[in-house]
């Protein structure tokens, strides 16, 4: 791995909260449960972000987090080195120890080229960049909107009409029948 868990975490859950920056605070449960992470580890990472000023905190009813000026123009590599210290490539590959021009494992050259890449891939855009490329799933906003997949034609809905029950007539009162006349 390139970095730890924090580290990891931290990535995920500022990419999340650029995603769904709007007016309204996220809630450290609500990223927690989006992005499966354990949420009391998760408060404390992100109580550490906005001490460095990667996000915004407010307490309250309203409360929650949102993405700062700061953490909006960072990169990966400025958000790592806040948790992990400085982004290390140097390590060996294959683990050995001293690994380096003179001493070369069989990948160093190859490695070497590969974690310039990945230097200038973490350094090269800024989280709000990155948050603009996430998937759809991850920038559903958590205050119940749910997001516009595709707008998909939409067809006039069908009412149900309840069936008529059959009313029953009341009988008309029978007449009475007129007295029969008595034979003489």
């Amino acid at each position: 791995m390139l970095y730890s868990k924090t580290a990891q975490y931290s990535i995920q859950s500022m990419l999340f909260i650029a995603a769904n920056n709007s007016e309204h605070n996220i809630l450290v449960r609500d990223v927690a449960k989006e992005l499966g992470l354990p949420s009391s580890f998760l408060s404390k990472i992100l109580q550490t972000l906005s001490r460095y000023g990667f996000l915004n905190s407010v307490k309250g009813p309203k409360g929650g987090f949102s993405l700062s000026e700061k953490g909006a123009g960072s990169t990966i590599a400025e958000l790592v080195a806040v948790v992990d210290g400085p982004m290390n490539f140097d390590m060996c590959l294959a683990g050995f120890s001293p690994c380096s021009e003179e001493n070369a494992c069989p990948f160093h050259h190859d490695w070497k080229r590969i974690r310039e890449e990945i230097r200038e891939l973490v350094n090269s855009k800024a989280i709000f960049e990155l948050a603009k490329e996430m998937p759809i799933r991850y920038r559903t906003l958590l205050a119940g909107i749910t997001p516009v997949v595709e707008e998909k034609p939409k067809k006039a809905p069908v009412k149900k009409v309840a069936a008529k029950k059959p009313v029953a007539k009341k009988a008309a009162p029978a007449k009475k029948a007129a007295p029969a006349k008595k034979k003489k």
